[in-house]
C-alpha cells in the first residue's frame, strides 16, 4: 500500500509519494537483488538484451511471493506461445510484406482489444506485442536462420529473469498468507484506534481498498502451498467482515474496553493464535453493542466455531466483450499509433528507435486522461533514468575494472527506480521508465558501456512513441475520464442507497468506488479543456464525493442505531411504518441521484428535486410522530436519535443538490 497522502501541492505530493511505508524498503531491495542476479548471469553467460531482462523484473514484481510467481509463470507461457506462433506466421509471410503487415495489424488489434474487453489485461497486450514485434523483424534480419536464432534468444531473455524472480520470491518473498492476516489485523487495530478516540485518518486509507483485492493473495497462497485451502477460505471470508466493522466504527463514541478486545483479536489473527474458549468482545456503551456483535462473529469464524459462509454470488454484468464500441475504438487507436511509429523507423532505416513502437503498447489506456498521465510519467521517468545512465557512463564507467563494480552500479540504479515504482499509481510508472532508460544506458553489451548514442536513440524512440500516442488519442475518438468517474460515483451512490435499505449491504464497498472516482477526476487535469467540457460531471465530482463521505458516516450511525439490542422495542406500528417509509424515500432519492449522474439530462434536476421533496415530506411526518410521542416512552430515545440521524442525512442531500 502506498503512503497515505496528507499534503497538497506538487512538492507535497512528491514528498508523500516518496516517503517510506511498511514493506517498501523490502520490495525495493528484492527488485534490486533480482536485477543484480540477472545482470551477473547475462554478463557471464553472454545473454543479450540484459536491459530488457532487468526491466521485466519491474514488470512482473508484486507485493507478495505467490502473485509474483504466478505472473512470472504466466509471462513465460505467454511469451513462449507468442514466439512459437510468431515464428509460424513469419514462415508463412516471410516473402509477403503485405501479409506480414496484415498479421501485424491483426495481432496488435486483437491483443489490445482483449486487454480491455476481458480479464486477460496486460498478458493479452504482451502477447499481442510479441506477435506484432516478431512480424517486424524480417525487415532488419532478412536471413531466416539468423531470425530464428534471434527469436530463440528472445525467449531466453524473458525466461531466465522470470526464473530468477520465481526463486527470489520462493526464498525471501513476502508470505501471502501472512500478508493477508496482517491486513486483517491492521484493520482491526484501526477500528480499535477509533474507539480509543485517536481519529479515523488511517481508517479512510484502509477502506479505500476493495476487500476482494485485499484477500486475493490468500487464494494464490493456497495454490502454492503457503497455507491450507481451509484457511484461505476463512481469511477470504473474514476480509469483507473486517472491512464492514471498520466502516461501521466511524463516529462511534470512545469505548476503551472494546478497543482492547479488538487489539487482542488482531494479535490472534496476525500471529495465528487461538482465542480462549470464553473470550468474547464486549463494550462499555450500548452504542458499541453492534460492533461487539460483529467482532464476535469475526472471532467465531477465525476460531472455527462458525462455519465459513458460502461466497456471495454476485450477479454477473451483461457481457459487452463484442458489443461495446469503446473497445474497438481503443484497439484501432493503438494500432494506428503502432503503424505510425513503425513507418517512422522503417522509412528512415533507424531500427535503434524501435522503442517508439513498444511505447505504444505500454502507454495506451482506455481514456485520454489516463493515457496522457501515463505518457507524462513515461517521459519524466525516461529523462530521469537517462540522466542517471548518461551520468554513469561519463563519470563512473571509465573507472570500472571488474563486474563487481558494474553490479554495484546496477544495484544502486535499480534500487532508486524500484523505490519510485513501489509508490502509488500516481508515480509508479515513472519508476518503471527510470529503470528501463537507466538499463538501456549502462547495459549495452557484455562489459562497461561507453556509447551514448545507443542509449540516446532508444530514449528518443520512447519520446517519439509518447508524442504519437498523445496526438492519436487526442485526435481520434477522444474519451474523457468523465464517463468512468460518473460510473464509479453512481456505483457509490447506489451502494449507499442499498446500505440504507438493507442492514446486510456493505458500507465498506462504497469507499473503493469513491477512491477510484477521486483518482480519475484528478487525471482529468491531463485532458485538454474541450475534452473536459464534454464531461459535465467533472466540475462537480469533488462536491459529490465530499457529500458522499459525509452521508456514509451518517448512514453508519443509523445502521448502528438499528442494530442495537431492543431497538425501538415497544414502539407502535405507526411509528415504525413512518420510519420505514422515510428510509425507503431516502433510498429512492439516492437511486435517482445515481441515474442522474450517469445521464445528466435536463430532466435530472427536476427528478432529483421531486425525490428530495418526497424525502423531506416523509421526514416531516417522522418529526410529527416524534412530537406526539410521550416523554416517558421507553423507546423515545431511540426514536429521537433516529430522527436526528435522518434529519442530518436529508439536510446533507439538500446541501449537495444546492451545490450542484
Amino acid at each position: 500500500m502506498a503512503a497515505t497522502r496528507n499534503k497538497s501541492g506538487l512538492y507535497g505530493i512528491l514528498a508523500d509519494e516518496l516517503r517510506p511505508y511498511e514493506g517498501r524498503l523490502g520490495a525495493s531491495l528484492r527488485m534490486a537483488l533480482c536485477c543484480v542476479l540477472v545482470v551477473a548471469l547475462a554478463m557471464s553467460q553472454h545473454v543479450p538484451e540484459a536491459a530488457v531482462s532487468c526491466y521485466l523484473i519491474f514488470f512482473a514484481s508484486r507485493d507478495n511471493a505467490a502473485s509474483g510467481i504466478a505472473i512470472a509463470l504466466a509471462l513465460i507461457v505467454g511469451v513462449s506461445v507468442g514466439i512459437l506462433l510468431g515464428l509460424l506466421f513469419l514462415q508463412l509471410a516471410s516473402d509477403e510484406p503485405m501479409l506480414r503487415l496484415g498479421f501485424m495489424a491483426a495481432f496488435t488489434f486483437g491483443g489490445m482489444y482483449f486487454s480491455v474487453a476481458t480479464k486477460a489485461g496486460p498478458i493479452a497486450a504482451t502477447i499481442g506485442f510479441v506477435f506484432a514485434f516478431v512480424m517486424t523483424l524480417n525487415d532488419f534480419v532478412p536471413v531466416p536462420e539468423l531470425l530464428s536464432r534471434g527469436l530463440s534468444w528472445m525467449w531466453v531473455v524473458v525466461f531466465f529473469p522470470m526464473v530468477v524472480l520465481i526463486l527470489v520470491n520462493a526464498l525471501i518473498g513476502p508470505n501471502p498468507a501472512r500478508l493477508v492476516r496482517h491486513r486483517l489485523a491492521q484493520r482491526l487495530r484501526a477500528a480499535a484506534a477509533i474507539l480509543r478516540g485517536e481519529g479515523d485518518g488511517q481508517a479512510r486509507a484502509l477502506l479505500s481498498e476493495a476487500a476482494d483485492e485485499l484477500a486475493a493473495p490468500a487464494r494464490l497462497g493456497a495454490l502454492f502451498g503457503y497455507h491450507s485451502k481451509d484457511e484461505a477460505r476463512r481469511v477470504t471470508a473474514l476480509m469483507p467482515m473486517v472491512q464492514d466493522l471498520l466502516a461501521e466504527t466511524g463516529g462511534t463514541p470512545a469505548d476503551g474496553l472494546l478497543a482492547r478486545r479488538l487489539d487482542q483479536l488482531a494479535e490472534a489473527i496476525e500471529f495465528r493464535k487461538a482465542l480462549d474458549a470464553g473470550w468474547r468482545p464486549v463494550g462499555l456503551l450500548p452504542q458499541s453493542a453492534p460492533l461487539a456483535e460483529r467482532a464476535g462473529r469475526i472471532a467465531a469464524l477465525w476460531s472455527g466455531r462458525l462455519a465459513v459462509p458460502e461466497p456471495v454470488v454476485v450477479e454477473p454484468r451483461s457481457a459487452d466483450t463484442f458489443s461495446n464500441p469503446a473497445y474497438m475504438q481503443f484497439a484501432l487507436k493503438t494500432m494506428l499509433a503502432v503503424f505510425i511509429t513503425y513507418t517512422i523507423y522503417t522509412a528512415f532505416g533507424w531500427f535503434e528507435i524501435h522503442t517508439a513502437m513498444i511505447t505504444c503498447f505500454y502507454v495506451a489506456l482506455g481514456t485520454t486522461g489516463e493515457t496522457l498521465h501515463k505518457a507524462a510519467l513515461r517521459i519524466v521517468g525516461c529523462l530521469v533514468g537517462a540522466a542517471m545512465g548518461v551520468g554513469s557512463i561519463v563519470f563512473l564507467m571509465p573507472h570500472m575494472t571488474d563486474i563487481g563494480q558494474l553490479l554495484l552500479l546496477v544495484a544502486a540504479g535499480s534500487f532508486i527506480a524500484a523505490w519510485v515504482a513501489n509508490g502509488s499509481n500516481l508515480v509508479q510508472y515513472a519508476g518503471w521508465q527510470m529503470a528501463l532508460a537507466f538499463f538501456l544506458c549502462v547495459l549495452q553489451g557484455y562489459g562497461p558501456a561507453f556509447d551514448i548514442s545507443v542509449a540516446t536513440n532508444r530514449i528518443l524512440g520512447i519520446l517519439i512513441g509518447n508524442v504519437v500516442v498523445t496526438i492519436v488519442f487526442l485526435w481520434l475518438w477522444p474519451a474523457s475520464v468523465g464517463a468512468l468517474t460518473a460510473q464509479h460515483l453512481a456505483s457509490a451512490v447506489r451502494g449507499l442507497g442499498g446500505a440504507l435499505r438493507q442492514a446486510g449491504k456493505s458500507l465498506a464497498a462504497i469507499a473503493p468506488d469513491l477512491q477510484a472516482a477521486r483518482r480519475l477526476s484528478r487525471l482529468s487535469a491531463f485532458e485538454v479543456a474541450r475534452l473536459r467540457a464534454s464531461a459535465p460531471l467533472l466540475p462537480y465530482a469533488a462536491a459529490i464525493m465530499t457529500a458522499m463521505e459525509e452521508a456514509t458516516g451518517k448512514a453508519g450511525r443509523l445502521r448502528r442505531l438499528r442494530a442495537q439490542p431492543r431497538y425501538m422495542f415497544g414502539a407502535p406500528r405507526c411509528v415504525k411504518a413512518a420510519t420505514l417509509a422515510h428510509e425507503a424515500s431516502a433510498s429512492r432519492f439516492l437511486d435517482v441521484a445515481a441515474s442522474s449522474i450517469l445521464q445528466p439530462d435536463p430532466e435530472a434536476r427536476t427528478m432529483l428535486q421531486h425525490a428530495l421533496s418526497q424525502s423531506t415530506s416523509t421526514l416531516a411526518r417522522l418529526e410529527h410522530q416524534l412530537a406526539r410521542t410521550s416523554a416517558r416512552a421507553a423507546w423515545r430515545r431511540d426514536f429521537e436519535q433516529t430522527v436526528a440521524a435522518h434529519r442530518d442525512l436529508t439536510q446533507g442531500f439538500a446541501r449537495a443538490l444546492a451545490a450542484l
